[in-house]
């Protein structure tokens, strides 16, 4: 027993886990670590020091420690100070002296231990600080937190759940809305969409569904066959089996740390590792945590919910900008920038400005492009109520036109009596198409008659044609 930090080195004896990246020491692999005193066990001889307790590590993840260690922090220095060093293998051997000579390459190029010629640590902080960039600001800020409770593992379940039961897709628009909206939330967008979107998840696991049925049934002392009933789903067949024995119902486990064991699980690459990666998950795990854990693997979350669906859930324009880039990354970016919104408000001045074209706008239009004296539709409408009021004038003797081809325009106006008095007419007068008769200066009419060199216009004063050449062929009255 010491109160003094020692370092040992051994092979392991059972599955452990790293004190730094809390993954597994699987048993036979390399663990090197510290043996500390353990100050949590009373000694019941008060004039000696507590008992030591041992602190495991990957090897890898100890000299990361050490290499970031104070000055004044007691590191490995020599291999000699490593215990059951000699019991190792010569690789290992080799790779433990390696790692030694660069960490006291580091320790003196940093400088004496005593801190005479070092920047104090505060001073160094405040000098971080103001040198960081607007951008590593932004991106201190935005660090997820991994206790929040929407980064919660068990919580990804639950909406899983409510969107599998929802009965539209309306519904599952709205949860997925009513979660992220919330004014204290602070969850990993890209991580939620990430596992929501299997679609999206272009990892090979290298685990099919029938390696899961023999992975728990080897940890679970289960025949495969029971693992799989009938045509049933097999997590949920396992979930119901991990219910038996489960000690908890909901795990601490974060989405992050999901994502880790994912990242793991790919490295692994032989049967008997995933069987110890699974069984490690599967004793933390609540039951229907395991079973989500499956199904992300499987890429399969049985929630009956379309792509477009949950991405409608972040924003209405997130999946036509989804299709367009392909990359989840970047849409959860322009999200938080706001660059959806943009989007969007730049569709609605198109729509707005789309609005019908007067009447009178809509002939101009025509005529212009009418360059000859062809009529077009709008122009057949128009003459066709034309004809009609012919036939009705012809029929009530009212018509002064001496072919069936001019047109006649009606008046109403003043007309004169036998005495020269002016008085109103009890119905239109019907007058050939190009002479008009005006008031002038208020008390009689001038005629307007058609120059004997042009055609009056069939319109008359009411014409709609806007173009020259039109005006110059044609001959119209003077309007007033």
């Amino acid at each position: 027993m010491s109160t003094t930090t020692r370092f040992f080195a051994d092979y392991a004896k059972r599955v452990a886990k790293c004190q730094k990246c809390k993954m597994q020491l699987e048993k036979g692999s390399l663990r090197v670590g510290k043996i500390v005193p353990n100050f949590f066990l009373k000694s019941t001889d008060e004039s000696k020091p507590p008992p030591d307790m041992k602190q495991y590590h990957h090897k890898n993840c100890l000299f990361e420690m050490l290499f970031k260690a104070r000055p004044t922090t007691k590191v490995i220095d020599s291999s000699d100070e490593i215990e059951g060093f000699d019991d190792l293998t010569d690789e290992d051997k080799a790779e433990i002296e390696k790692l030694i000579g660069e960490l006291s390459e580091k320790r003196k190029k940093d400088g004496p231990a005593d801190g005479a010629t070092k920047t104090p640590k505060k001073t160094a902080v405040q000098k971080r600080k103001a040198e960081e960039t607007p951008e590593e600001k932004t991106k201190k800020s935005e660090e997820i937190n991994e206790n929040s409770k929407y980064n919660s593992f068990y919580k990804f379940t639950k909406v899983c759940e409510v969107l599998k039961n929802c009965e539209d897709d309306e519904d599952k628009i709205a949860n997925i809305e009513g979660m992220i909206k919330k004014k204290d939330f602070d969850g990993d967008l890209l991580l939620i969409f990430q596992l929501l979107l299997r679609s999206s998840d272009k990892t090979k696991y290298h685990v099919k569904e029938k390696d899961i049925i023999k992975y728990f049934a080897d940890f679970l002392n289960l025949e495969e066959s029971k693992i799989r009933e009938k045509d049933e789903d097999v997590s949920v067949t396992i979930k119901k089996t991990i219910e038996k024995v489960a000690k908890t119902e909901k795990s601490d486990w974060s989405i992050q740390k999901v994502g880790r064991f994912l990242e793991k699980l790919n490295t692994l690459e032989n049967d008997e590792q995933r069987v110890s990666h699974f069984k490690f998950a599967a004793k933390r795990l609540g039951p229907i945590e395991v079973q989500y854990l499956i199904r992300i693997i499987l890429k399969d979350l049985r929630i009956e919910t379309e792509d477009d669906v949950i991405l409608k859930g972040l924003h209405s324009n997130a999946p036509k900008t989804y299709q367009e880039t392909n990359d989840l990354e970047q849409l959860i970016n322009s999200y938080k920038s706001g660059g959806l919104d943009k989007k969007k408000a730049e569709k609605k001045p198109t729509q707005s400005s789309k609005k019908p074209p007067a009447k009178k706008s809509r002939k101009v239009s025509e005529s212009e492009n009418d360059e000859s004296d062809e009529m077009s539709e709008s122009e057949e409408e128009i003459s066709d109520i034309d004809s009609e009021d012919e036939n009705s004038d012809d029929e009530n003797g009212g018509s002064n036109s001496d072919s069936s081809e001019s047109d006649v325009s009606s008046i109403s106006s003043m007309s004169e009596d036998e005495d020269g008095n002016l008085k109103e007419n009890e119905k239109p007068k019907m007058v050939q198409k190009g002479t008009r008769s005006r008031p002038a200066n208020g008390i009689k009419k001038v005629e307007e008659k058609c120059p004997d060199d042009m055609e009056p216009c069939r319109y008359g004063s009411k014409c709609y044609r806007q173009n020259a050449d039109h005006k110059k062929s044609f001959w119209h009255p003077t309007t007033h």
